[in-house]
């Protein structure tokens, strides 16, 4: 099986490489992005009280359009225990594709680095979807019922895809995460910029909806 998956990365790769280039930079943000400050605000309101037990995720996956059988496509989970992280980021805490924290709290968002290691969820959250010493930046985004909206804008990346098994694709990628009113993931969406439904084959991109339950 990992041989299978060493071709099907590599050949992904190479297909991924050879489709955008040439492409402009797509850098361009949309208008509306809040500072910093803005954002520690928004952080300071999530409520730490509202707490669940159990949640459930969905999600769509296409690599290159292979099949199903070789790259699980789609993803549906229901009744998880939840195991929440209020103090630091933990995998154990972290959403299907990416790795992004479920839960931001103003004590995990703000955690100080410990053993030379930045363990903010922060720090944390927008490293994995964008090289924090590179060229490209991260942009937040008030959301319609609170919370914020997180979007990177053609970043040059070699992004993790944790599941349905470690794929790590580098392009230029597009990446939008949504947390709610009191700092819960709902929504994780990447794709290639040259993403088109017409076209898998030259493509990446995939999508996760996640709910809470008391």
């Amino acid at each position: 099986m990992k041989r299978k998956w060493k071709g099907v990365l590599l050949l992904g790769i190479f297909l991924l490489l050879t489709a955008v280039t040439g492409c402009s930079d797509h850098k361009t943000p949309m208008k509306g992005y809040i500072s910093d400050d803005d954002v520690y605000k928004i952080v300071t309101q999530f409520d730490e009280n509202t707490s669940y037990t159990k949640y459930a995720y969905e999600g769509t996956l296409n690599y290159f359009g292979y099949a199903d059988e070789i790259v699980p496509q789609t993803i549906s989970k229901r009744n998880q225990e939840f195991t929440d992280s209020l103090d630091i980021y933990s995998e154990k805490c972290a959403s299907y594709y990416l790795r992004l924290p479920l839960h931001i709290t103003l004590t995990n968002w703000t955690t100080d680095a410990s053993n030379g290691l930045s363990l903010s969820t922060k720090y944390q959250l927008e490293s994995k979807v964008y090289r924090p010493a590179g060229l490209d930046s991260v942009y937040y985004y008030n959301r319609e019922g609170g919370g914020f909206i997180l979007r990177t804008f053609g970043v040059n990346k070699a992004l993790i895809i944790k599941k349905p098994s470690d794929i790590t694709c580098r392009a230029k990628w597009d990446i939008e995460i949504e947390y709610d009113a009191n700092g819960y993931l709902v929504r994780e969406s990447f794709a290639t910029v040259n993403k088109s439904e017409k076209n898998k084959s030259e493509c990446c991109y995939g999508e996760a909806t996640y709910t809470y339950e008391k």
